[in-house]
């Protein structure tokens, strides 16, 4: 009785530290930033949102094939997922540069195109990514924040993107953005 105690203890305490080491008990900052240009290779997809994963996948796989590095990961959700249906939320996923890109990649399994996202003011929050399990926690904890600072600002949160960019090598971070513009 004593080691099954022991055990169930010990696995209590490891599952806390390791939602301490992912950020769930980081105290949430919001705060405004002007960030742009972006320069974006991007797939639009309809659907559930827990499917982007495969357009992740795609580019991190295909783009150092192609020679391309130095990017980051992005998502623009423009649905609420609360209000619209599974089947009809609409995002845009890709590979976002710090430069403008010269040329598109031929030969990927997905079809990506490019644009820019012009210099604009955002309410931004910082969170860490150390593991898949780390985006999941940043939406349920970011996010009720992130709106809950925009509406106290004047937001009209009814078709409001939200944009989530992922740097897990260098930086280990996401960051969450609604457009103040």
């Amino acid at each position: 009785m004593k080691i099954f105690l022991g055990v169930i203890l010990a696995l209590i305490v490891s599952g806390i530290g390791y939602f301490y080491y992912l950020g769930a008990f980081d105290t949430i900052q919001v705060k405004e930033e002007t960030l742009g240009p972006f320069y974006v290779l991007s797939h639009e997809r309809v659907g559930n949102y827990r499917n982007v994963g495969e357009t992740f996948e795609a580019i991190q796989k295909e783009f150092p094939e192609k020679g391309f590095k130095n990017y980051k990961l992005f998502g623009i959700y423009k649905d609420n997922p609360n209000t619209v249906p599974e089947e009809k939320l609409r995002c845009e996923v890709g590979a976002l540069f710090s430069e403008p890109v010269t040329e598109i990649p031929s030969g990927l399994s997905i079809p990506l195109k490019y644009r820019i996202i012009e210099k604009k003011r955002y309410l931004t929050v910082d969170f860490p990514l150390k593991s898949f399990v780390s985006i999941f926690l940043g939406i349920f904890k970011v996010y009720p924040e992130l709106t809950k600072v925009c509406i106290e600002r004047g937001c009209v949160m009814g078709g409001k993107e939200s944009i989530e960019i992922y740097e897990p090598i260098v930086e280990k971070k996401m960051k969450y953005m609604f457009s103040l513009d």
